[in-house]
């Protein structure tokens, strides 16, 4: 794996291959157990880039310092304590050691601060990597229970590593949205490496930082999944015709001339769940409702067969199978009267109620599926509807790992969709969910520079997520923002390593009207991304416009 940092905050680091280099037997601390990277220097690699702002000593120190390895400790649970050495935004951070020949490594030792009153908080984990050869590791320790109930603490965390492992390079990785402080990071061991294992490199996706972006074989075998959101009050069902643009590519008279979406994500507008910002206490009526539009007769789910079968007529296919996914509603704590489930009238305050509806609506659109028998349609996973993780619910943590547990159970997945730095982005292994999908959230605001698209695909790719591409509308400079995902999707290499989910608001949608308008900028949205899909968009596709309004 080599992780690239565009940050020119911290001196410039290379992952190179170095030839086996071992310690001499007749060194006088060769058996001796120690500290392997006291006084050694490191490099600092970035993720994901860092505002101007905090491009400083006051907020990062400089990796110049040596600070981590010098063995001065903190005295004091506070930030003005001066050994403390400060790593603040960005989204991640490698400090990269070299022991400066191949040692047995038995023990990682870490010593973090939580202060709460000034922001600095335990990163979510922290992942400990060595390498005999300076470019292929192994991720050989996980601290992910990282916990401080206190106000302000010195917090050490160990981790013992049994048998010891040959290693001449350490990668320590950690996120750090906010603040992180640390004293002293230490690998105990030796010279000696009579007893240690060979180091067996990572496969993609192994680590939790795996630098690979998720792909269709984690998202279901899905590569471009449409969000549809279809189940509104206030607007009609959708049919056949909403749905041949996105099935397949079509032709000005109509008529498919190759494919397109592969997988569809059914789900319910936004303001069906939300009041503003605030979730919805919706009763089974509520949920039962958005199944029951899910499955009406000859619209939505069978409008989207329907659609399948005369692509697949249009093309002379011998097959043609979409994947689906569907939504799981959140059981919101204030609905103390959901209705009966199994002779109960569930109350949502009470955990084993809320799992029991969860589980519920898991099962009964399974079931509903598996009844229309579709030719064309595969059910894939489910998708957690929320794009935050609301820590303060306590609840929480377990809803998501039983419910992703029922899910995989059943053979299929579950996704999440995080905005651009949403509480947990950078935790959804951790929380249970198969596959992440991130959100860079460049299309609804003029004023975001495009490098925000090429932060949220190296945090994507360093995370092991996919790429959410996002329409804000059907406007000029909406056009030229979706031009730009595309063209920043080439330049990085989502465009043909990652799955894709499409965001363009509530169906129809903009692609569909891009599609049927005879405005020839909004037109070639549609054939824009054909070309992204099928993995021809050019590097050089920026929008001209965009680029002459930024200059």
């Amino acid at each position: 794996m080599e992780l690239k940092s565009k940050n020119n905050y911290y001196t410039p680091y290379q992952y190179k291959k170095v030839p086996e280099k071992l310690f001499v037997k007749n060194d006088p601390d060769y058996r001796t157990v120690k500290n392997l990277l006291s006084g050694k220097k490191y490099a600092v690699v970035s993720y994901g880039g860092m505002e101007e702002t905090y491009c400083c000593g006051q907020y990062n120190t400089p990796d110049t310092e040596s600070r981590l390895t010098d063995g001065v400790l903190a005295e004091r649970a506070t930030f003005e304590d001066p050994a403390w050495v400060r790593f603040s935004r960005g989204v991640a951070r490698s400090i990269v050691f070299d022991i400066g020949g191949i040692a047995s490594v038995s023990e990682f030792c870490i010593r973090l601060l939580k202060e709460k009153a000034t922001a600095v908080r335990l990163p979510n984990n922290v992942s400990f990597d060595v390498s005999e050869n300076g470019v292929d590791f192994e991720t050989v320790a996980l601290l992910d229970d990282l916990h401080s109930d206190r106000e302000a603490e010195v917090v050490i965390a160990r981790a013992k590593l049994e048998p010891a492992v040959r290693a001449r390079f350490v990668r320590v990785t950690f996120c750090c949205p906010v603040h992180v402080y640390i004293d002293q990071i230490e690998a105990i061991g030796k010279k000696d490496i009579t007893d240690a294992r060979a180091v067996v490199p990572d496969l993609p996706g192994d680590s939790v930082y795996p630098g690979k972006y998720c792909g269709a074989e984690q998202l279901g075998g899905a590569k471009d999944v449409l969000l549809a959101y279809f189940c509104h009050e206030e607007r009609p069902p959708l049919e056949v015709e909403h749905f041949l643009p996105y099935v397949g590519y079509l032709n000005k008279e109509g008529k498919a001339i190759d494919t397109l979406f592969d997988g569809y994500l059914f789900l319910p507008f936004v303001a069906f769940l939300y009041d503003k910002h605030k979730k919805r206490p919706l009763d089974k009526s509520k949920w039962q409702y958005y199944m029951d539009q899910q499955f009406l007769d000859g619209k939505n789910l069978d409008a989207l067969e329907l659609a399948a079968e005369q692509v697949q007529k249009d093309l002379g296919l011998p097959e043609l199978k979409l994947k689906v996914f569907f939504s799981i509603l959140y059981p919101v704590v204030e609905q103390r009267s959901f209705g009966e489930i199994g002779g109960k009238n569930l109350d949502f305050t009470v955990q084993e109620d809320r799992i029991t509806a969860l589980k519920w609506l898991v099962n009964e659109q399974e079931q509903r599926f598996n009844a229309k028998a579709y030719k064309h349609l595969e059910l894939a996973g489910y998708y957690w509807f929320t794009e935050e993780i609301d820590y303060s619910d306590k609840q929480l943590l377990e809803l998501i790992r039983v419910t992703t547990d029922h899910v995989r159970g059943k053979g299929m997945i579950t996704t999440w969709i995080p905005y651009y730095l949403a509480s947990g982005y950078n935790d959804w292994r951790r929380l249970g969910f198969d596959m992440a999908c991130y959100q860079p959230n460049y299309a609804f605001r003029q004023d975001i520079p495009e490098q925000r698209l090429f932060d949220a695909a190296e945090t994507a790719k360093l995370l092991g997520m996919c790429i959410e591409l996002e329409v804000g509308g059907t406007q000029r400079w909406n056009v030229g923002h979706t031009r730009n995902y595309y063209a920043a999707g080439a330049v990085t290499g989502y465009m043909k390593e990652a799955a894709h989910m499409y965001y363009q608001e509530g169906m129809p949608g903009s692609y569909y009207r891009a599609y049927h308008s005879e405005d020839p900028v909004l037109n070639s949205m549609y054939h824009d991304t054909y070309r992204f899909i099928k993995g021809t968009y050019p590097a050089d596709g920026f929008d001209e416009e965009e680029q002459d309004v930024k200059e």
